[in-house]
């Protein structure tokens, strides 16, 4: 079977599986199965779909158990959705109350053939029905102060989903006007945060020119092209408005300022980053650390400052340190020619 009918069968099962047909689903996916094993991409794809199928039926035995194998796969990903799914099937079952579910009257036959319920019978009954409960008259809006509490328990929560990770930015200079930016963001919690997804999404769409790689669980590494500094500035700020969106909080532009003045031999260097946290409200477990080629000049960004990150440097220019050569071994040239004349040897001469 080729790649291409495996992908057409396993639309087909998808379909079945969307309009609630678990049965056909797994007829689909079974031979499927049979024919890529678990340690394969395409065998892992296979069982998530055969999990659904399995939890539609009630099967759950079989579904934990594939979870389980399907948790120990190298895709990170996949491994993290097996687990959750592995969650959700060994959850303890909770009892229903009795309120919630709608009980048929039993009924009650006697010899004629004819029935009557329990309703019948209590209607006939010469006590007295309970008195109804007072009532509680019209149903209000809840208040402006509840609508304010509840946006303030949201936005902490998220604030503090937003923490918990250490962001490192690497600004390199490779050489005159041209830079690179290395982003490496890391969750204490060994997996992907809510935050780093939402940002990872939202910097695929909206930021073009990135390389976005997963390291590790929880792990994001994001670089940039080697750029001018005016490009990379525009880029800079592009990324930092996308992760307070994500975040749930606005943050001003950091600012990129690189002067260079160009001495023939090299280009002296002086480059600036300044980035203002002051509207970012304390978030426990963040960490955000700043640094210049490499780690040779290194700062940590604290909520409430500004902090700035400066570097001056020399860059020897290949072209000017050559010209320099081709003049020195032109005056040596010289020089050699004067000695040769006043040793007697004259001007040289092709041979006769």
């Amino acid at each position: 079977m080729s790649e291409q009918d495996a992908a057409l069968d396993l639309s087909e099962a998808e379909a079945a599986l969307e309009r609630g047909d678990y049965g056909q689903g797994l007829e689909l996916l079974l031979p499927l199965a049979e024919q890529h094993p678990i340690n394969s991409p395409e065998g892992q794809g296979l069982r998530l779909l055969m999990i659904t199928a399995w939890m539609g039926q009630g099967q759950d035995d079989k579904a934990i158990a594939t979870c389980r194998l399907l948790s120990r796969c190298r895709d990170p990903k996949l491994r993290q959705q097996a687990k959750q799914l592995l969650g959700v099937l060994e959850a303890p079952s909770l009892d229903r109350p009795e309120r919630w579910s709608m009980r048929m009257p039993q009924l009650e036959l006697n010899g004629s053939g004819s029935g009557q319920t329990s309703t019948m019978r209590r209607r006939r009954s010469r006590r007295p029905e309970p008195p109804p409960p007072p009532p509680t008259g019209p149903t209000r809006s809840p208040a402006a102060g509840f609508a304010l509490l509840v946006m303030a328990v949201l936005l902490g929560i998220t604030l503090l989903l937003s923490g918990c990770v250490r962001i490192e930015a690497d600004l390199d200079l490779r050489g005159p006007d041209r830079l690179a930016l290395t982003w490496d963001m890391r969750s204490t919690q060994a997996r992907a945060l809510p935050w780093q997804e939402q940002f990872e999404r939202d910097l695929q769409r909206e930021v073009p020119g990135l390389m976005i790689e997963q390291t590790g669980p929880g792990r994001q590494k994001i670089s940039s092209r080697v750029v001018s500094s005016q490009e990379l500035a525009q880029q800079m700020a592009a990324v930092v408005a996308v992760a307070g969106r994500a975040a749930g909080v606005s943050l001003p532009a950091p600012v990129l300022k690189l002067e260079e003045r160009n001495w023939l031999l090299g280009v002296q260097q002086h480059v600036q980053l300044m980035v203002d946290l002051n509207d970012l409200p304390e978030i426990p477990g963040l960490d955000v650390h700043l640094s210049l080629n490499h780690g040779r000049v290194e700062r940590t960004a604290l909520s409430g400052t500004t902090t700035e990150v400066s570097w001056q440097g020399w860059r020897w220019n290949p072209l000017g340190l050559g010209g320099v050569v081709i003049l020195m071994l032109l005056a040596s040239t010289m020089v050699l020619q004067v000695v040769r004349r006043k040793l007697g040897f004259g001007f040289p001469e092709l041979p006769s």
